[in-house]
Formats: structure tokens, sequence, C-alpha cells
């Protein structure tokens, strides 16, 4: 008791001495997109399908926003984001509803909830919400090639909930191993877990990734004994330049693999994407896409018709620096599928989407 007293009395006299050893480092940022969209099969709800970004058509609105504050210290980190925005609705309404106190009216707003601890010299361990590791595209339009995002993008996980374990081993090699709730879902569906891993490799003038998910991804409301359900593992390799000047690239394949229910064989499904970025000026880019997803058996990517979805297209953008933290861009993509399953006006189906989409974001 003596000793506690002693160290309160020294706190109060001598307080800053205390405060630069373990106040840390807090920084505040935000980010604002404000779409607009025309998707020309006209969808008569006005929402898009298979997609998060843009979510709406003939509407302008809010795609995302979001405020952030981030720590840094010699042994935390970590980061608070909360958002909002018709990107935020799409993506977070399969958040799984088990109980009274899960599911999406909380989940979506929350982008990041996450804390580090640094281990040792080269490992950190994370734990809450945060973003996934597998995919080339981030759920944050800034960061991207492209302004909206590819099939492949929008059918693996944005953001995941649990704890990882980074690892460098080198300048060229870090490692990653994770636990999380599950594929893209901070409330839990079933008992299980999910297993992830992440390679990443550099060498003089590309980076080189690959990451896994591995996991059950049955709910219990569907069969009753999710042990007894379906495993899912997911593939994802990345190739992207580094410190690209004129030219920036990235390419992705995905492949996952899932039986649909436990009478039948082991579905797959696949994906790819490959997006540049030429820059023409010190202010404007063009940006161009090629893409391809394929999921045969509605594993990941579910159409609500009888026909799956497996298609082909590409996009072309131009973006427009006005500003150092204000960026106009403007796109046109086409997709192309085998099956007639894209929404257009009132009732009817088409196996082609055209897109024309324009953005202005703030980074504040």
């Amino acid at each position: 008791m003596r000793t506690f007293c002693f160290l309160i009395f020294v706190f109060l006299i001598h307080p800053l001495s205390f405060a630069e050893v373990s106040r840390p480092n807090i920084t505040w940022g935000g980010f604002v997109d404000t779409q607009y969209a025309f998707d020309f099969n006209k969808p008569a709800s006005y929402d898009r399908s298979f997609t998060t970004q843009p979510a709406r058509t003939n509407e302008f609105n809010l795609n995302l926003a979001h405020l952030e504050a981030n720590l840094s210290s010699e042994k935390l980190r970590g980061r608070l984001a909360i958002q909002a925005g018709t990107s935020v609705q799409s993506n977070y309404s399969g958040e799984p509803t088990q109980g009274a106190v899960s599911g999406p009216d909380l989940a979506r707003n929350i982008q990041e909830a996450r804390m580090g601890y640094h281990l040792s010299e080269k490992t950190w361990i994370d734990a809450g919400i945060f973003f996934a590791h597998v995919g080339a595209e981030s759920w944050i339009s800034r960061d991207n090639l492209t302004l909206t995002r590819s099939l492949v993008a929008d059918f693996s996980p944005y953001y995941l909930s649990g704890v990882k374990l980074t690892h460098v081993v080198s300048d060229s090699l870090t490692l990653q191993l994770l636990v999380t709730n599950g594929w893209q879902n901070i409330s839990e569906n079933n008992a299980d877990k999910n297993i992830g891993t992440g390679i990443e490799y550099s060498l003089e003038n590309i980076t080189l990734a690959y990451n896994t998910l591995i996991g059950n991804e049955v709910s219990a409301n569907l069969n009753g004994n999710p042990r007894n359900g379906e495993l899912r593992h997911f593939h994802n390799f990345i190739v992207r330049n580094k410190n690209g000047n004129s030219i920036e690239w990235a390419a992705q394949f995905d492949v996952g693999f899932q039986k649909k229910d436990l009478s039948s064989d082991e579905s797959h499904w696949l994906g790819t994407s490959l997006m540049s970025r030429i820059k023409i000026s010190e202010n404007q880019k063009i940006a161009l896409r090629v893409e391809h997803f394929h999921d045969p058996d509605q594993i990941v990517l579910v159409t609500g018709q009888i026909e799956s979805l497996s298609a082909t297209g590409g996009s072309i953008g131009f973006d427009q620096t006005l500003e150092s933290n204000l960026l106009w861009r403007t796109e046109l993509r086409y997709l192309k599928s085998e099956n007639q399953v894209f929404p257009k006006n009132i009732s009817d189906l088409s196996d082609k989407n055209m897109t024309a989409t324009t953005s202005l974001a703030l980074t504040f």
C-alpha cells in the first residue's frame, strides 16, 4: 500500500515524465467518396447486382465515408475507423444474425477496430476487426488502380474478425498466420473458426503474394451440424510491380473449393483480373482492367436464378488529381456472361452489363 501511494505521489508531481514514456502517437483522418453511376440495364430497384461499388444506378449518393484514428508507438499500433455509405450497406448485408446482439446493424459501421502489440523485433500480433489479407484491391477506392471493383475482389473477403500474427523474416519475405470467425463475417454463423495464411516475397521489381483461407462456411441454421458441413479452401495469388512511376500494374488469380451440399462432389470457383494505370501527366492517369469470373455451382456468387454467372469483361477509366487530397475518377465498365443473369428493366434479364461511373473523393 505504501508503494502504491508513493507511485501516485510521484505521478502527480512528475506527470510529464510518465507521459513521455507511455503516451503513443495518435493521428486523425477521414475519407469521403461520392459517386454517380448509370447502369445501362436500368434495374428497376436501382440496386446493382453482383457488386458493392457502385451499388446504385442513376443516383447521386455516398459510396463510402469514414473517420479514423490511428495509434502508433514502439510497442503498440491500432486503428479505429467508423464508416457509412451505399457500398457499406451492400457489402455487410450478408452479416449473420444469430441471437439478439449480432448482425449488420452495428457491424457495417465498423470498418476497422484493431490493436497490435510488438512481440519482438520482427513480430506483431493484431486482434480485432481488420482488412482481409487476400486480394489486390482495397476496400477504399482511392487506393486502387481502377475506380470500381472486379468480380474477383467483390467475391473474396474485404474484412475479417479475429487474430493475426505477422513475422518479417527478411526485407524480402513476410509471413502471416490468422485465426478468424469466418469468411467475411464479424458475427459467428457456426461453431468453427477459419485459418488463414499469407506469404509475400519481394524481388527487385515485383512483389509476389500467396494467401489462403480455410474453414467451414455452412451456417448451423442450414444443416444443424456445422462440423459435418462443407469445408471451403481458398487460394489467392497476386503479382504486382514495385515503385511503378509511369506504369502501375497488378495481376490476381483466385481459386476456391467447396461442396455445395453434403451429397454433392466438391465444386470450385475461380476468378482473375489484370489491372494497370498509366501516367500521362503529373495529375492525369488512364486506368485499364480485364477480368473473368466463373462460379458454375454458385458457391460464392449466387445469382438468384437457375443459371450461374460466368463473365468476362473489362473497364477503362480516367483519373484527374484536382488537389493533393481531391481525386476525380471516371470509368466505363462492360461485362458479358454466358447466361442471362444481369437484371434489366422491370423483369427482364440480360447476358450483358455496361456501367458508367464517376467519383469525387476527398482525403483529409
